[in-house]
């Protein structure tokens, strides 16, 4: 192998697993369960991804895809971001690609997961680790093992003696595309048919995981839906779970072939780094460690001001990179990690395990469970234990922060002013062609499922292909001929229609379609998210149905290809230039790639337009990206790399009853009952 040169063979099969003790399919890579690629900055990176999931599989596309999640992959890498559609189309069953790109971030945290079909709630889905540039080539072991890294060519920012990953998910025991499947189908009763089955949401989750690993039995569940008007009450009683009859789901007796919790296990004296993963589908997470306050070192891979607290906010996509001195008196010590905003939804457990002579590594501590309770997040009281949002730490002043900029960058403050404003207004409008629920930006939710010619590939050969589909306002809704929905479909062409911000008019009406903002390349982007009332913007076209959805809840969304700076966040309403411009903070803002949109609030961002490709912006929360919510940024398309030399090939299909039976058949847990 040659120097700088790192090659993974991801290999995508279906088993039955029971990583929270109930068995049912699940994805694994090369035989194991979310495993970490961990590589060097600097080197180039090989992924040779096989798809041998069953064509027969229920799925609601037909291929995977892999997201490189925090990476900025610039220049030819721009095809490779792994969000099916845009760059490549996705890798058919029985089919295999191979992703090389350099790796130019920084060190730190990163998560790589499916971005076409789903799978990462069943699996597809690991840390990705950036470790220093090293000298010389790694040894390298299959996905899962320990590799034998050489040392450093540089030292890190910190010391410490140990370095651990809490990658941490929230388990169904549904697969994901059966329940992804129902929230294609109609909201409003009165657009269901025999057909057309009936929306519903995939509730709370049974169990949350820590590195593959949890009980759900550890909480008691509440029932179908999973929701509930309070926190379930939690008494884990056994650190490896036998298999048998579970108290908690009886019913789920045949299923439980035994499970085990995480161990994390530390030295007296030492200090650990902690690698704090939230790659859920829905649950925004506080990590908490019993008896030890952790000091925050870094956020979303960017090294943060020190902050010291006993637990940690992490929403989906973000990551927290932690310090933990093991200083306490030699035991077991709890590793909580309690859900926030879904009421009901079950904590998960993990130990922290000191190796020390009379400490029995495989048992849970003597002290009794913490409890999963309402807290307010996003804030320093301590007697709520938990820290202010990721998203407000500020970065580090430490000189040594230099070598976390690009070169390109002088200084990791942001640009003084912007050259391009863009407001983004969420709302979730219900459709009254088809009764369907979806999550829009702008009022324009996207389409899951568009045929496969990749945008990238058609805008390099056309640079006004999409401003030619652009909607016009003689075309677009609320023009006095009422509602167009204009909902596309798959097909051999592409059928949804493009809302193209500058040429196409803000619809009036809730509608569906590709949504693009073209960006100059260096332009200063000032983006403006404002979290409004589910039913905003005329959402409820049958008031009889929806003229009382005005819930709110919040969002952590991403941007790929860019961090971006966050000069502000708010609560309790729109931004208000007015009242909230003098508070913006443009000296030393939070650099980040995922930030939370606060339930009823507001955040102003700040990134720069040079990185030429389509970057979605769209929230990190699975159902609501496959709902619709997100948008892609279409940047400096004249200076964009050449594409790869292969791609895959791709088509695909809408979800009635008769067409997933036609395709699937009847088969459990696979799919939803129809």
């Amino acid at each position: 192998m040659a120097l700088g040169e790192v090659t993974f063979t991801l290999n995508i099969t279906v088993a039955y697993g029971a990583p929270s003790c109930f068995a049912r399919q699940i994805v694994l890579t090369s035989g194991y369960f979310e495993p970490a690629i961990i590589i060097n900055q600097g080197d180039t990176l090989r992924i040779n991804l096989i798809n041998n999931i069953p064509a027969s599989f229920p799925t609601v596309s037909d291929g995977i895809s892999i997201h490189y999640h925090g990476l900025r992959m610039s220049g030819p890498a721009a095809w490779l971001d792994g969000v099916s559609y845009i760059g490549l189309c996705p890798v058919a069953p029985g089919s295999s690609y191979q992703y090389e790109f350099k790796v130019n971030d920084p060190p730190g945290t990163y998560l790589w997961h499916d971005h076409a079909a789903g799978f990462k709630g069943d699996g597809l889905e690991g840390p990705l680790i950036v470790l220093p540039p090293r000298a010389g080539p790694p040894v390298m072991p299959l996905p899962g093992a320990a590799p034998a890294w050489p040392p450093a060519a540089q030292p890190d920012l910190w010391s410490y003696d140990g370095d651990h990953t809490l990658f941490l998910n929230d388990w169904y025991h549904a697969t994901t595309s059966s329940m992804l499947f129902r929230l294609n189908q109609p909201f409003d009763a009165a657009k269901v048919t025999n057909d057309s089955g009936a929306w519903n949401w995939v509730g709370n989750p049974q169990a949350v995981l820590i590195n593959g690993a949890g009980f759900y039995g550890d909480c008691a569940l509440y029932p179908v839906a999973g929701g509930g008007p309070t926190p379930p009450a939690c008494a884990p009683s056994a650190f490896t779970v036998a298999a048998g009859r579970s108290a908690q789901q009886p019913w789920a007796s045949n299923n439980n072939p035994g499970c085990t919790h995480t161990q994390v296990t530390v030295e007296p004296g030492k200090k650990y780094r902690l690698r704090l993963v939230n790659a859920g589908l829905l649950v925004y997470m506080s990590v908490c460690f019993e008896g030890h306050n952790v000091t925050i070192i870094a956020a979303d891979a960017v090294p943060v001001a020190p902050v010291s607290s006993q637990c940690v906010d992490v929403n989906s996509g973000q990551r927290i990179d932690v310090l933990l001195t093991a200083d306490q008196p030699a035991a077991n010590y709890w590793i909580s990690v309690v859900p926030q905003y879904r009421t009901g939804a079950p904590a998960g457990y993990a130990v922290l395990n000191y190796a020390a002579a009379g400490v029995n590594a495989s048992t849970f501590p003597a002290t009794p469970a913490p409890q999963p309770v309402n807290i307010t997040p996003w804030t320093n009281d301590m007697a709520a234990k938990v820290v202010l949002a990721p998203e407000l730490l500020v970065p580090s002043a430490d000189p040594k922060v230099a070598r976390y900029r690009r070169p390109d960058q002088a200084s990791l403050a942001p640009p003084a002013a912007a050259s391009k404003v863009v407001y983004v207004n969420l709302s979730q409008p219900l459709f009254s062609e088809n009764g369907q629920l979806r999550w829009a930006l702008g009022n324009v939710a996207m389409p899951r499922t568009p045929p496969c010619q990749p945008l990238l590939s058609s805008l390099r050969k056309d640079p006004k292909y999409l401003t030619k589909q652009a909607v016009p306002a003689s075309q677009l809704n609320g023009t006095g001929v009422g509602p167009n929905v204009l909902v596309g479909t798959a097909g051999p062409s592409r059928t949804s229609p493009v809302y193209y911000e500058g040429l196409s008019p803000v619809p009036v009406y809730p509608s569906v379609g590709l949504h693009i903002v073209e960006l100059a390349g260096g332009a200063v982007v000032d983006l403006i998210v404002n979290n409004n009332a589910a039913n905003s913007f005329n959402g409820d076209l049958r008031p009889t149905v929806g003229a009382t959805r005005t819930a709110q809840e919040q969002h952590p969304f991403h941007l790929h290809g860019h961090r971006f700076w966050v000069l502000g966040r708010g609560s309790g309403g729109n931004y208000n230039a007015t009242a909230h411009a003098a508070g913006l903070n443009t000296a030393n803002p939070a650099y980040r790639d995922t930030v939370t949109i606060a339930a009823g609030g507001w955040a102003y961002l700040r990134f720069v337009a040079d990185n030429p490709g389509i970057w979605p912006f769209h929230c990190h929360i699975l159902p609501h990206i496959f709902m619709g919510q997100q948008l892609y940024f279409v940047e400096d398309i004249k200076n964009l790399a050449k594409p790869p030399s292969k791609t895959p090939k791709y088509n695909f299909a809408p979800y009635t009853k008769s067409w997933l039976r036609a395709k699937y058949g009847m088969s459990g847990w696979e799919l939803p009952p129809l």
